[in-house]
């Protein structure tokens, strides 16, 4: 939990007295330090979901039904989407591809490992990034969503 001191003397939009300058300085200290301490939480949990990003195409029994699903499609027997594994790994277990499905509690974290993977798979498969088009309706969601995850994080304190 990120404590973080209520403080008015930085806002014009709360501040209701004029503050001194030392209360003026350590509320914008403090906001900065605030500010770093959020991120850091938000690069700690980004780095988290990466870690486990399609952990479903190496892990036991996705990856034998995955290298089947491709196998038939290459053989010309079956359209890739109509796997089983796809629809496990695009419907269900992996949450950051949001063209195929979009979680209802899409975040951030989901748009940024979208943004990785299709800008990584593009340029390893094809040498072009392929088509990254995100519906503004599920970026507003993933912004809304979270600034819920954040301020879940922050336990306001009294100076």
């Amino acid at each position: 939990m990120i404590k973080v001191k209520q403080h008015t003397e930085g806002d014009s939009r709360v501040s209701k007295t004029i503050p001194t300058f030392r209360d003026f300085h350590t509320a914008n200290v403090d906001h900065i330090d605030d500010v770093k301490h959020l991120s850091v939480f938000f690069a700690e949990e980004l780095k988290r979901r990466i870690l486990s990003h399609d952990w479903t195409k190496i892990t036991e029994p996705y990856e034998s039904m995955f290298y089947r699903d491709l196998c038939a499609v290459l053989e010309g027997r079956m359209d890739f989407f109509d796997g089983e594994w796809s629809n496990l790994h695009y419907n269900e277990l992996e949450r950051h591809h949001l063209k195929r499905h979009c979680p209802e509690d899409v975040d951030m974290f989901d748009v940024i490992e979208m943004l990785c993977d299709c800008v990584a798979a593009g340029m390893a498969r094809s040498g072009n990034v392929y088509d990254v088009d995100i519906p503004a309706e599920v970026l507003t969601k993933a912004v809304g969503n979270t600034v819920k995850v954040l301020e879940s994080q922050i336990e306001v304190i009294e100076k």
